[in-house]
Parts: C-alpha cells; sequence; structure tokens
C-alpha cells in the first residue's frame, strides 16, 4: 500500500497543477455594461425629461482600443417578461432618443466615456406604467475581449415618480363592506393578497400595543405590536398561523407591506421582498368578517380607539389572487385598476366628493368604497418611489 501511494502522489499533484494552469489560461478579461454586475437592470424612476449616463468598461485596464458594438433591442422585453413574471411595457420611440452604434475603451482606461439615454417626454407615462428598454452589447469589434454573457444587456426600466396626497389615520380609520354586492360570494376565498403603503409617525405605546394596518379580526389582519411583539414589527394574525416581520419598522418612513396567502402559505412582504413566511393549511379567508362586528378594516380593528395606525396610508388595495414577489415589487406605486383578480383598490389620495369626505373609493368600480368614521385630512407631497 506504501508502494502505491508513493508512486500515486507525484501523478496526484501533477494533475492538479495541469488542472489549475488550464483555468488560468481559461480566465480571460471582459466587457460589460457599467452596473450591471449584479443585476442587468438598472432602474430610474423620472419627474421631467432627463439624459441617463451610461458606459461599458472592462474587467482590467486595457492595453489598446477597445472598440465595443451596441444596440437596442426591442424584442428583449416579452423575454424578459416571460421568465422573470414581469409585465413591463416597451419604452415608446417618442419617448427617447439613442442613436449609438458603438463605443470605445480608449487604450490605458477601464471604462467608456459616458453615452447617453436621452428621455425626452413622460407626458404619456400612466402613474401605473413601467417601461424598459433593453439595450445589448452586439460585438467587440476592435480588441480581443470576449463579452460577459450575464451583462451582454442592460434592462434600463424607467417610471414616473408619483407625488400625490395620503390619508391621515391618527383616529380615523375605515369600515369596507364586503357585502354591498350580492354578486360575489366572498365568504370562502382560496387565495388572498392584502397590500398597503404606510408612514408611522408613532407607535401605540399602550397595552396591547397593537397598531392596525388592515383586514380582519381575528381572522386575517394585517399589524404592528402586540403585548408579545415589538411594536415596530409587522403581524399578519388571526386564523391561527401568524407571521412576524424580521425587520423592525421605523418612524417618518415609507415602507410597503403586503401579505399573500396562496391557500398553503402565508408570506409577508416588505417593500416587494420576501420577508417571512409559514406554512398555513388553514383553508379559505372569509372576507366577510367572522362576526356582525369583526368585518374588514383599514386602520383599525372592529372599531377600536385603542389600536389605531398612528400615521399615514396610501395605495391599499385587496386581491383574490397570491400576488407573485416580481408582481408586488413592480407594483407598489400603483397599478392599473382593472387588473385581473384585483378586487378592491383605494389610492387614498381624495374623498369621494366635497359632500362625502369622509368616503374613499374603490378605484376598480366593484363599488367596496371604504367609509371613514370622520372628515380625512391629508398630507401632501407623498413620493413615490
Amino acid at each position: 500500500m506504501k508502494t502505491i501511494i508513493k508512486y500515486l502522489l507525484p501523478i496526484l499533484l501533477l494533475s492538479g497543477w495541469l488542472t489549475s494552469c488550464n483555468n488560468a489560461e481559461e480566465f480571460k478579461d471582459v466587457v460589460y455594461f457599467t452596473g450591471t454586475d449584479v443585476s442587468p437592470v438598472v432602474k430610474y424612476s423620472l419627474e421631467e425629461p432627463t439624459p441617463i449616463g451610461l458606459s461599458v468598461r472592462s474587467s482590467a485596464k486595457v492595453s489598446g482600443d477597445v472598440k465595443v458594438g451596441i444596440k437596442v433591442n426591442e424584442s428583449l422585453v416579452d423575454q424578459y417578461n416571460e421568465v422573470n413574471g414581469t409585465n413591463y411595457i416597451l419604452l415608446p420611440k417618442n419617448a427617447y432618443s439613442f442613436d449609438i452604434s458603438s463605443v470605445t475603451i480608449e487604450s490605458g482606461k477601464y471604462a467608456t466615456e459616458p453615452f447617453y439615454l436621452n428621455i425626452t417626454s413622460i407626458d404619456d407615462f400612466r402613474d401605473e406604467d413601467t417601461f424598459c428598454l433593453p439595450i445589448e452589447i452586439t460585438d467587440v469589434k476592435e480588441g480581443d475581449m470576449p463579452i460577459l454573457e450575464s451583462s451582454k444587456v442592460m434592462y434600463v426600466v424607467i417610471n414616473k415618480t408619483i407625488i400625490t396626497k395620503a390619508a391621515t389615520l391618527n383616529g380615523t380609520y375605515f369600515r369596507v363592506n364586503f357585502e354591498s354586492d350580492p354578486s360575489r360570494d366572498l365568504s370562502a376565498v382560496p387565495q388572498v393578497t392584502m397590500e398597503a403603503r404606510i408612514n408611522l409617525f408613532d407607535y401605540q405605546n399602550g397595552s396591547p400595543y397593537i397598531s392596525t394596518v388592515m383586514g380582519l379580526e381575528e381572522h386575517f389582519l394585517i399589524r404592528l405590536g402586540d403585548v408579545t411583539i415589538p411594536k415596530d414589527i409587522i403581524q399578519l394574525a388571526g386564523g391561527g398561523y401568524p407571521v412576524s416581520s424580521t425587520r423592525n419598522i421605523g418612524l417618518n418612513e415609507w415602507v410597503h407591506v403586503a401579505v399573500t396567502y396562496d391557500g398553503a402559505r402565508i408570506c409577508l412582504y416588505l417593500d416587494g421582498s420576501l420577508n417571512a413566511y409559514v406554512d398555513a393549511p388553514r383553508g379559505p379567508i372569509n372576507l366577510l368578517g367572522i362576526s356582525p362586528d369583526r368585518t374588514f378594516f383599514i386602520g383599525t380593528t372592529s372599531n377600536s380607539t385603542g389600536r389605531t395606525l398612528k400615521g399615514y396610508i396610501s395605495e391599499a388595495r385587496l386581491w383574490t389572487r397570491a400576488l407573485t414577489e416580481a408582481e408586488i415589487a413592480n407594483n407598489i406605486c400603483a397599478v392599473s385598476a382593472d387588473a385581473p383578480d384585483l378586487l378592491a383598490y383605494w389610492k387614498f389620495n381624495s374623498w369621494k366628493d366635497d359632500a362625502t369626505k369622509n368616503i374613499v373609493v374603490d378605484y376598480t368600480g366593484h363599488g367596496y368604497d371604504a367609509v371613514g368614521n370622520r372628515n380625512i385630512t391629508w398630507v401632501e407631497g407623498v413620493r413615490c418611489p
């Protein structure tokens, strides 16, 4: 045995050395779009037409000029949506100008000079629209450098910055009557998503330390805090399968909260990212409430003045489907009012009319208006994102 090992060891060492040499020979410096080393998606929120600076770089300083071909590849939008579950819209030609076909990394440098995608108009951008323009590295015309495949395409994603109002919830709360439409049976909904943007200016500092966002008491309720839960922790409570956030919710900051139930699992999302989940074979959700005094509320539970939300609310929605993480992340600021499976949509940016200043309209047209206990006051200049 010792003799075998004596002869095998040099062979193994030689094999390892040869493998190492081969790997070294295979490694080459590459070119790619700046800013796409982690993700090929680069996002911009615009308030007005503006130039967006782009560049191509190499993984090492180049010893000679490297000329790189680039182009817009419109066909990649649908492909990206299909793979990633997004609903990006191709940036319309009348909204931008881009006439660059090649750029050069000059000798001794790491990157090209900036070149620009000029956004010339956002007049036709709707609040709920997210646009995408794929720009692709087509080839390396001069210089012997391959293209980094994962960063070959930059997906420039653009939406309009929304500046709106939000409702102040500091003793103000809303009830929604889901029995108002007898043609819909909402007593056993197999899948549900609830979501809203909130901004707290204070927590509930007295027992039981609960700040209510929305939902149904003891059945399916988004709230912060409890006697045994810190007052800055979001929780989906009720129904026997609670799930709590692993991230604290600070004061004076906007956060998007979403909870989904797909019939088997409850997921909690913060700002479009999955934060926590629990397996929950609990059965369907009764949106009518489990008793007459425990129906659907926003900003409190069952007319309880001690569990109100001290803060602001915007973009509250209720769906009869468990949204995906991509769908939640892509529609934080707005969504189309006729989106499939959107049951109710309360933007909380205006009251119904001057005669009913305590009612927030359901934008879906289904008639599930949120009726407040008093007239609404507003905070102006709310931005999203």
